[in-house]
């Protein structure tokens, strides 16, 4: 392995995972001296009876639940976050625990800069202004669907983004009884977002020895256990290790730059309101077959991770790098009839895709071109390369 001139890597979220993790939560908040925080979740997480298993955990601790804001669905916007907010100071809380993934992580850190900062709206921040300062205790929780983000520095809120060192949550607590996924679907399209950041990380020329180190066991993971966890979704041997999997796959995206696929998927997902996911898993399989074309060169990483030590040692030193993009696809081409195909599949209006593509160039800082981005999203319109 090459040693870069220059990296840094940051890893903010203490980790906890594992039978009874839920029980460590409230020492956790003593070491934020915090004992009363406010639990944001969804409507989906509360009728799955997720809620009392966490609730339970709490029983023989001194921490007080300061009250359940059970609102989110599949948006985040500031006007839900402005009511949790009032919640929030209503009950007097001092921290924060987000009991889901996705929007309601956007959501619960959306809240965390309304209370810490002491504003009723973001706009500052999407004007370019900083959070500077350390927020209040944040709790994450993963349970059912991930969007990739969970352990990330950004939050979407309204479909804007914003990106700051402070909006990584202080502790994510995984335990078995929050992780089993809702249904296959569900597994997929968190598996593939995993699979899709951890993919980004590995094949970046300025990759460095830590993304390696934290990506790596990602795809490991998702290639043992997603085909399990699309036919047992309620396996909790599979769900949990897919949650780490999503876990490690963002902290490895946070400390990268963002690939081809993850900047066409999040424009498209701005521009129809369509889940990320969906769209990963068109795209990354024409993102690869392009590469293959190109005969880009990348990591041997790639294979190692994805078929392990014994495969990759029968294997010639040359034939490694394109070997890694084979098992990706395979990976990728298990999920086969749970996740849209193509973009046509999905009714895109086929005149948007160069704006996305310009956008998408554009926020690459020069490392793709719009022809790049055009020919791999002319391809996900066909799904040829599926």
């Amino acid at each position: 392995m090459l040693i870069p001139d220059y990296y840094q890597f940051l890893i903010h979220p203490k980790i906890i995972s594992g039978k009874c993790s839920l029980e460590n939560i409230p020492s956790e908040l003593n070491g934020y001296d915090a004992q009363k925080p406010l639990v944001i979740t969804g409507k989906n997480i509360m009728e799955r009876g997720l809620v009392k298993k966490f609730i339970k955990a709490f029983y023989d601790s001194t921490v007080t639940l300061g009250g359940i804001f059970d609102e989110v669905r599949d948006y985040a916007g500031i006007s839900l976050a402005r009511d949790a907010a009032f919640l929030y100071k209503e009950r007097g809380c001092d921290s924060i625990i987000a009991l889901g993934n996705g929007t309601v992580v956007d959501l619960a850190k959306a809240v965390n800069v309304l209370v810490s900062e002491k504003i009723d709206n973001l706009s500052a921040y999407h004007e370019g202004a900083s959070i500077s300062r350390q927020l209040k205790p944040l709790i994450i929780v993963p349970a059912c669907r991930s969007n990739g983000m969970e352990a990330t520095n950004v939050m979407t809120i309204d479909n804007r983004r914003i990106t700051a060192d402070f909006l990584y949550p202080d502790v994510i607590v995984i335990d078995p009884r929050m992780t089993p996924g809702c249904c296959p679907e569900c597994v997929a399209e968190s598996g593939v977002i995993a699979l899709t950041h951890a993919f980004a990380a590995l094949t970046d020329e300025a990759h460095n020895p830590m993304t390696a180190a934290v990506a790596h066991p990602a795809l490991s993971y998702l290639s043992e256990y997603l085909p399990k966890g699309v036919t047992r979704p309620k396996n909790k041997d599979a769900s949990i290790a897919l949650a780490n999997a999503s876990v490690l796959a963002a902290s490895a995206y946070s400390n990268t730059r963002p690939g081809m696929a993850d900047l066409l998927a999040e424009e498209l997902s701005i521009i129809t309101g369509i889940s990320v996911g969906k769209y990963m898993r068109i795209l990354l399989p024409s993102l690869i077959a392009d590469m293959q074309k190109k005969k880009i060169k990348i990591s041997d990483e790639l294979f190692l991770s994805l078929v392990g030590m014994e495969a990759y040692a029968a294997t010639p030193v040359q034939e490694r790098p394109q070997k890694g993009l084979d098992a990706a696809m395979k990976l990728i081409n298990s999920l086969k009839g749970l996740l849209p195909k193509s973009l046509e599949q999905l009714k895109i209006q086929k005149y948007k895709l160069a704006e996305v593509a310009r956008v998408a160039a554009e926020r690459s800082a020069e490392r793709f071109t719009d022809a790049d981005c055009r020919t791999v999203l002319e391809q996900a319109w066909e799904g040829s390369a599926v």
